[in-house]
């Protein structure tokens, strides 16, 4: 917290000593259009923004549990706070293309990730992260240069559910499409939801590439940001195509990363069944991944751009050793905007992860069975104002944990955002 203290502080100091735009006069206010709760005309927020610096945050409140399936029954009731600010250098007095970015963001209350159905991945991100590694809030803080319009550099700490938030259809990083994990942002093994390291960005005609070097660390472990690339690197390449089928707008992509961390070696994992005098657990250097996404929109609003509805896809493959994971795919449909709501998100996807054979075959000689994951997810975000939105979610999954029952999840997540 003093850290985010400390970062605003700056940032405020900065952008008010930049030269003040003229007064305008405020347009007309209402509660039920406006974007946001404090960022209405003539508000300071709005004043701020003017002169160089962004702030905005939202608080999501889930209530969600099982309604059949094996585990707990009981619901709970938790959420996410979220506080994202931006300064933007040509504005702010400095130079063009210099941006910084913060990210703060606490869990509060109970979640549904736990509730003993025996699954691989969580049905909740919103409440899963930074809760699943350990802490219940994280700072994420990053540089940004761009160099005209078409290269871009970024260093620094990554939250990346907002990567996978900014994708059209599916995107929304767990606050307001899809909850599961494995579609709001799918799992890849190669990276983690928090990393440090730099993006570079380079828009072409008609490719975009991307390249990522990161610590393959997962960065909410202090030692990750202070000692960074001290067990490997990561490495990944990426290729986005945008098309047009038919006018309507969508891109195809391919990524391929490789990393030269160590990890367990699966195929030796009944050695554990050994003596302990005698049992021998490897460790394997170096793994890849590789995966191929698709959106397309199947129809348009020619009055909104961005509002409509498509299909989407992300197929992903590994060694499966070290990584747990081999495989996985992500298929679904979804849309902004229905019925004259403009606002209103909804859609439906179905998931399967396939676990590394090794992996399965070692845990299934000491006894612990386990298969592929694979289920549905259907969800409807009600925007009941701009700032105030309420989800309604529904999932089936068949979980990895074989003795476990087909779980079926349902809640309601409401977010309001300032």
């Amino acid at each position: 917290m003093k850290t985010l203290l400390v970062v605003i502080a700056v940032l405020v100091t900065g952008a008010t000593q930049a030269q003040v735009p003229p007064p305008q006069a405020a347009e007309p206010y209402s509660l039920a259009t406006t974007p946001s709760l404090l960022r209405f005309p003539g508000s300071p927020f709005e004043a701020l923004r003017s002169r160089g610096l962004s702030i905005e945050g939202s608080v999501t409140s889930v209530y969600q549990g099982a309604v059949s399936g094996s585990g707990d029954k009981d619901w709970r009731f938790g959420g996410k706070g979220d506080l994202l600010v931006t300064l933007d250098g040509e504005k702010a007095g400095l130079w063009p293309g210099f941006f910084i970015n913060f990210h703060q963001e606490w869990n509060f209350g109970r979640d549904a990730n736990t509730t003993g159905a025996g699954l691989l991945l969580p049905v909740n991100t919103a409440t899963g992260l930074p809760r699943l590694g350990g802490y219940e809030q994280d700072t994420s803080i990053t540089v940004t240069q761009r160099f005209g319009d078409a290269v871009s550099l970024s260093i620094g700490k990554f939250n990346m559910l907002d990567v996978a938030a900014r994708t059209p259809l599916a995107g929304g990083g767990g606050l307001e499409t899809f909850s599961h994990l494995g579609i709001a942002a799918p799992v890849s093994g190669v990276t983690p939801a928090y990393l440090v390291g730099a993006i570079a960005s380079l828009k072409t005609s008609p490719a975009t590439f991307t390249l990522m070097v990161y610590d393959p660390r997962n960065a909410q472990d202090p030692e990750v940001v202070r000692r960074p690339f001290r067990q490997g690197t990561t490495a990944s390449l990426s290729v986005t195509i945008p098309t047009s089928f038919g006018s309507l707008p969508g891109f195809y992509g391919v990524r391929g990363a490789y990393s030269n961390k160590e990890g367990l070696d699966l195929g030796s994992l009944t050695g554990l069944a050994l003596p302990p005098e005698s049992r021998t657990v490897l460790q394997k250097r170096g793994y890849y991944y590789g995966s191929f996404s698709f959106q397309q929109y199947l129809q348009a609003s020619p009055r909104r751009p961005g509002n409509g509805w498509g299909v989407f896809a992300d197929i992903g493959l590994s060694d499966g050793n070290p990584n747990a994971i081999r495989w996985h795919v992500v298929a679904g449909i979804g849309g902004m905007g229905v019925f004259d709501r403009d606002l209103d998100r909804w859609g439906i996807a179905y998931f399967r992860y396939g676990l590394s054979s090794e992996l399965k075959d070692g845990l299934a000689r000491l006894g612990v069975p386990r298969r592929d994951e694979q289920g549905v997810e259907a969800f409807y975000n009600l925007a009941l104002t701009p700032w105030l939105r309420v989800t309604a979610n529904l999932q089936w999954i068949d979980p990895t944990n074989p003795v476990r029952n087909d779980a079926v999840f349902a809640g309601l997540r409401t977010q309001v955002r300032f």
